[in-house]
């Protein structure tokens, strides 16, 4: 979907980085031309190796490091040697590619970006930790201030995966129900930004699918039921002005605005494992909400197509062979696989077949 505009990101902050130069030192990095969100995402990875090395130096010492004139001096020490930390050039542009990758992500679907980054390793997070992994994210600030204010006032000390989603949910909810249709827009302008990068024309236009994904990642049925309306009539891209002005419409014809709760997670299919499953099956661990969501989103609103395809997997003998039917689905419907419904529907079938292996 962007993947025009990211080679174009790679190249041009590789130019006004590394150049033809074997390594580079952070503070040039930071001194450079480029997406401020890049410079906090490498600053912050640079911080965290810095910490963790003082923590293995630091494991069994019977020093007092905690002296308070201590820390003022190690803090002043730690930032020299973040400033001057030096990247090698070939693991440089590797890590670069992967965090234009994670920050595109990221603005397009923050919620799930966020609970598969944050629970990548672990099933949860302590509080510490999550206001660290929050400093690689620059973009949409009020996700780290309200879930910091809310870990302060509740004293909450970790996380599991379920815990994070459902909070990061209220979050969204509360924030813009509180936004007019232009307010709601300009969240969306690190997202513009970042896409207009190096030509910072700001008048830049963005795949309505992407927006499309945007405003899933947030539940926002009535929101996208008009962007479905216009990419029906054709529409490929959308302005920020123009969106902020859709968005106000929706917002003077149903009200405040609303966000779905969201579906329970479900771990992406992992090796497959083989598990003859009977149709009837699949169809019944289907709730109603998200039948009429696959049958809009994945089939194209043809019902029957929904439940030939159920029928068709049922007779199927294993999750790898089931795999490769879903894929075959989401080529002929066009459909994204990494789509919040695609996920969750893949989700669901691969569910069904792990439990009668």
């Amino acid at each position: 979907m962007f993947e025009e505009e990211i080679a174009i990101l790679i190249d041009t902050i590789a130019r006004r980085t590394v150049g033809a130069a074997q390594s580079i030192a952070l503070k040039e990095l930071l001194a450079a031309d480029i997406p401020h969100s890049i410079k906090a995402f490498f600053r912050a990875d640079v911080e965290a190796l810095l910490a963790d090395e003082l923590r293995r130096e630091r494991k069994a010492t019977r020093f007092f490091y905690d002296h308070p004139e201590v820390q003022n001096l190690q803090q002043q020490i730690n930032s020299i040697l973040v400033l001057h930390y030096t990247f090698e050039r070939v693991d440089y542009l590797k890590r670069l590619d992967d965090t234009i990758h994670m920050m595109v992500n990221y603005l397009v679907r923050p919620q799930w970006t966020l609970a598969n980054v944050l629970f990548e390793h672990d099933r949860t997070i302590s509080a510490q930790g999550l206001v660290r992994l929050f400093r690689y994210f620059g973009p949409y600030e009020y996700y780290r201030d309200v879930i910091s204010r809310y870990m302060d006032d509740k004293q909450v000390t970790s996380f599991t995966r379920e815990e994070f989603a459902s909070l990061v949910w209220k979050v969204d909810a509360g924030f813009v129900r509180r936004k007019t249709g232009d307010e709601l827009g300009r969240v969306l302008l690190p997202l513009y930004e970042f896409m207009d990068f190096p030509f910072k024309t700001g008048t830049n236009a963005l795949p309505i699918k992407a927006i499309i994904k945007f405003f899933e990642d947030k539940g926002m049925t009535q929101v996208l039921l008009r962007l479905e309306g216009e990419r029906a009539q054709d529409a490929k891209t959308i302005t920020r002005a123009a969106l902020a002005e859709l968005l106000e419409d929706v917002r003077r014809t149903i009200g405040a605005f609303e966000v779905e709760a969201p579906e329970a997670p479900l771990p992406p299919p992992p090796v497959p494992v083989p598990a003859p499953v009977a149709a009837m099956d699949l169809l019944a661990v289907i709730g109603e909400k998200d039948r009429r969501r696959f049958i809009i989103r994945i089939f194209k609103q043809d019902e029957r197509a929904f439940h030939t395809a159920i029928q068709s997997m049922g007779a199927l003998p294993s999750w790898k062979e089931a795999s490769k039917f879903i894929d075959e689905i989401y080529i002929r419907n066009d459909i994204d696989p990494y789509s919040y419904d695609a996920e969750r529907f893949s989700g669901i079938m691969f569910q069904q077949y792990s439990q009668t292996s």
